[in-house]
């Protein structure tokens, strides 16, 4: 009887330890977490009368109360399955366009029929820091229209 009342003592004491130093840590990451905001951006890009000829997702996020906006990931597609290339661009408030990242080869996207191009990592707080206002593009190769959003 004492041994197994020793080990569920020892086991309810490990438990309490854990939630006393996982409150903590979890409050703090909370927190953090309140003072990033993240956005979504999604852009459909009509041609030849095509309802729409590729679309664009743009993934960002901010600190609040800062002006700049980290760019953690773009991701482009084009349906029906064409191979190409595409590229991002960006042009800062009073700047310049300026190349992201250069030409990068489409892949096909498992089950279905439509080519895709990705920079950056999803859900992630890295990747180049942008002024707020900064237009960040994407442009498929041999396709006068680019895709295009204002980073808010």
């Amino acid at each position: 009887m004492w041994n197994q009342t020793g080990k569920a003592l020892l086991i309810g004491a490990t438990a309490a330890l854990a939630v006393t130093t996982a409150a903590p840590a979890q409050a703090a990451t909370q927190a953090a977490a309140a003072k990033v905001s993240k956005h979504q951006e999604v852009r459909c890009v009509t041609q030849s009368g095509r309802t729409c000829a590729y679309s664009v997702s743009f993934f960002y996020w901010n600190k609040k109360g800062s002006g700049l906006r980290g760019l953690n990931y773009v991701q482009t597609a084009r349906s029906p399955y064409k191979a190409g290339k595409a590229r991002w661009l960006y042009k800062q408030p009073g700047g310049r366009t300026h190349v992201g990242k250069n030409w990068r080869k489409a892949h096909a996207i498992q089950h279905g029929n439509a080519a895709e191009v990705d920079w950056g990592k999803a859900g992630a707080t890295v990747g180049p820091k942008l002024r707020k206002g900064t237009l960040v593009c994407v442009q498929w190769a041999h396709l006068a229209k680019k895709a295009c959003h204002t980073l808010k």
